[in-house]
């Protein structure tokens, strides 16, 4: 094995999976929104072999900044910050990355959180409601180690590149609602739990490499979009919106990885074959 080899950000794309019926021919890959890795060559190859790109949600520049509008304000009351202690605040600083580098992918969308002070935790949470400050602070964090690559963002500059047919699976509005509606509870209690983070983030790498749903899925994570509102009341809704154009072959559905597992059922439960692609 070479230098290059070793020290290469790119990875083969192990977490999709071939669906067909009557010699129509589509995929499914779970994403992961934030990655160490990239995996544009697999990307290039499977995206070019189709018509049409399907991705959660709209992921251009006007969208993005709706979406750091409708972040900004406390909501309802709720201070993430105020919310912590003093001990689980400076254990959290000491974990919180240096300021965003540019030449990240997500740079240009989260620059509005860059750290403007010593307390770091401050800085990124102060005048953002609970979601929005609780994804600024865990970009901050992954981010400082490496996490500059996103899935679904390189899945969608492939498919302009490429210029396919790109349909985005939910509105912006609809993606803010369901970020909306992460409990403050899951999230203060995850941030409390700063020792594990690190065990969860390398779990998921892994798993997420080997292209292992099960073990993926198994990973104890008390994530705070791994919620009912975030997971299970959205499969069957993206997979009614995707089942139109898998209907007609020759797609390609992009959602994050947690949703495949009951995806993968709706499939099979419509007379679907389902093979992870090796």
């Amino acid at each position: 094995m070479n230098l290059r080899t070793i020290i290469s950000k790119e990875k083969d794309l192990r977490m999709i999976w071939k669906i067909g019926r009557n010699g129509r021919k589509s995929y499914l890959v779970g994403t992961a929104h934030f990655f160490p890795y990239s995996f544009k060559k697999s990307l290039v190859k499977h995206i070019s072999s189709v018509d049409t790109v399907l991705l959660e949600g709209p992921l251009d520049e006007r969208n993005m900044n709706r979406v750091l509008d409708c972040g900004l304000g406390e909501g309802n009351g709720s201070s993430l910050y105020g919310a912590l202690d003093k001990k689980t605040i400076a254990q959290i600083n000491k974990k919180l990355a240096s300021p965003l580098s540019n030449q990240s992918s997500l740079a240009s969308f989260m620059d509005v959180f860059k750290p403007q002070s010593n307390d770091l935790l401050y800085s990124l949470t102060i005048g953002l409601k609970p979601w929005m400050a609780f994804f600024a602070v865990w970009v901050n964090y992954l981010q400082g180690r490496g996490w500059k690559y996103s899935v679904d963002l390189e899945a969608y500059t492939v498919a302009q590149e490429l210029g396919k047919n790109i349909h985005f699976l939910e509105t912006i509005d609809e993606q803010i609602k369901v970020l909306s509606s992460i409990p403050f509870e899951r999230i203060i209690h995850f941030l409390k739990k700063i020792e594990d983070w690190g065990k969860y983030t390398n779990a998921y790498v892994k798993c997420y490499l080997k292209g292992d749903l099960n073990a993926l899925m198994s990973i104890p994570s008390e994530f705070p979009s791994r919620c009912t509102t975030v997971i299970d009341k959205r499969d069957p809704i993206l997979y009614e919106r995707m089942r139109i154009f898998f209907e007609r072959g020759n797609a390609i559905a992009f959602v994050g990885a947690p949703h495949v597992k009951e995806i993968k059922k709706m499939l099979l439960r419509d007379g679907y074959e389902v093979a992870q692609f090796s």
